[in-house]
């Protein structure tokens, strides 16, 4: 019996416990408990000297920027990045944030701002984001965060205490430098040349500089341009300072040049000019050096080695009209406009048909209202010299598929006049399967994708 009334006082004790520990944790409302956290990561937030540095990738395939963040008391955040878009919109701006509690705390960067613009950016599928989770604080005092609104596997973000020497971190001058390059030929991708000064050897290069992805093609000798080696190279980057910093290094045999390339320090931005149209097009250059300390020259160049195999990468290829841009401006409503029911345009390069003569057709595919399709192909022979195609067109536009169509099938000359003009067709490698059709003396571009 005195043990059963032992073991009823442990119980009685272990429930007085439990209801004294109850009181202890719900002593305050929840609203009292969410205020005290938010109050909690603010005083984080607001308290280092010197603000915050945050190495920033929006998507794993891309590469990073480096952002300083300094929070103040009266829910404004002074940025500072090394984005040069919009001008150098987003070098240093002053916004607003709140931090807001849902299923857990969250930080918001209420007004626009260097993140509000790269989450618009690609229809708002870059994944980049100004809402974040807040996920805890290290032992170093750091502050993690995770984005928002991520499909698949969030992003991390972690905010470390800056110093004072981090500013130096930004290549704002290189950002907009290399800005200013990118728009010197109105494409889509970038073509730049990267001569060696003290090699006979020229690699060439896209350079994404939003998502910050470099990527080489190829490499040519500077004394012999048409000795060539194909290359397939990509990788993130991240600007620091005055250097592109590869998040792989580049490291390969390059005809009989052993190349090694972990970052690229550039200066001295020249004009220079193009002399293939009518009217010189001023263009740029950066010198500079390898990681490997070798003299280096970056400029724009119309020269792709790889641009011409796309003859080996299908014989059909399809671009989507808003693939179609006319100075770096969609063209596709234009389009629309002009060809009642355009869909696509389409390239037809050595395309066996059956007939045992190699067929080669570009124009467009329509659809009618009727629910039938008009093919508007304009036959040509071609001549392809390094990345340079010229197309010896047919008198006319052969039509195939439903022959009596809503479109004013003439006006597909508008466009292949734009692509054609002066026999001055250069064709890029973008990507694998991917091209880009350019004309530098009209600024049209049409970026086909090889479909078989």
């Amino acid at each position: 019996m005195k043990k059963w009334i032992y073991i009823f006082g442990i119980v009685i004790v272990i429930l007085t416990s439990c209801k004294d520990d109850e009181v202890a944790i719900f002593d305050k409302t929840p609203d009292e408990r969410v205020s005290e956290a938010i109050a909690s990561l603010k005083q984080d937030l607001t308290a280092p000297a010197n603000g915050w540095k945050l190495r920033y990738r929006p998507e794993s395939e891309s590469g990073s920027f480096y952002v300083l963040l300094d929070f103040n008391e009266d829910n404004t955040v002074h940025i500072k990045s090394d984005l040069g878009s919009n001008d150098g919109q987003f070098f240093e701006q002053t916004v607003t944030y709140r931090i807001d509690n849902s299923l857990g705390l969250e930080l918001i960067i209420e007004t626009y701002s260097f993140f509000s613009f790269l989450f618009e950016q690609v229809d708002a599928t870059f994944l980049a984001e100004y809402e974040f989770n807040f996920i805890n604080k290290t032992p170093d005092e750091a502050l993690v965060f995770n984005s928002k609104t991520d499909p698949d596997t969030p992003t991390v973000l972690l905010f470390e205490h800056a110093s004072p020497d981090d500013v130096a971190l930004l290549g704002t001058q290189l950002s907009t430098n290399l800005n200013i390059m990118s728009e010197d030929l109105k494409m889509v991708a970038s073509s730049l040349k990267l001569t060696y000064q003290n090699r006979d050897l020229s690699l060439f290069l896209v350079l994404d500089t939003f998502r910050r992805i470099l990527t080489i093609n190829s490499g040519a000798r500077n004394t012999n341009p048409l000795v060539t080696q194909a290359l397939n190279f990509s990788t993130p980057y991240i600007l620091k300072g005055d250097s592109i910093v590869l998040d792989d290094r580049f490291s390969a045999t390059v005809l009989n040049n052993n190349i090694s390339i972990k970052s690229i320090k550039l200066s001295t931005l020249t004009e220079g000019n193009l002399s293939a149209c009518a009217s010189p097009i001023i263009i740029h250059s950066l010198v500079g050096t390898t990681s490997a300390n070798d003299p280096v020259k970056l400029e724009t160049t119309l020269r792709d080695p790889s641009g011409s195999s796309f003859v080996d990468a299908s014989d059909f290829f399809v671009s989507p009209l808003n693939y179609i841009f006319n100075n770096g401006e969609d063209a596709s409503l234009q389009i629309q406009q002009d060809i009642t029911g355009a869909a696509a345009m389409q390239l037809y390069y050595e395309y066996d048909i059956g007939s045992g003569t190699p067929f080669y057709g570009i124009g467009f595919l329509i659809q009618n209202v009727n629910g039938t399709n008009t093919f508007a192909l304009r036959q040509f022979t071609p001549t392809l010299v390094a990345n340079r195609l010229v197309f010896a067109f047919a008198p006319d536009i052969s039509i195939f598929g439903e022959q009596n169509t809503d479109a004013n099938v003439d006006n597909v000359n508008i466009y292949l006049d734009a692509m054609t003009e002066g026999d001055n067709t250069y064709v890029f490698k973008v990507q694998d399967g991917v091209y880009e059709f350019f004309n530098p003396c009209t600024g049209w571009s049409f970026v086909f994708r090889a479909i078989n």
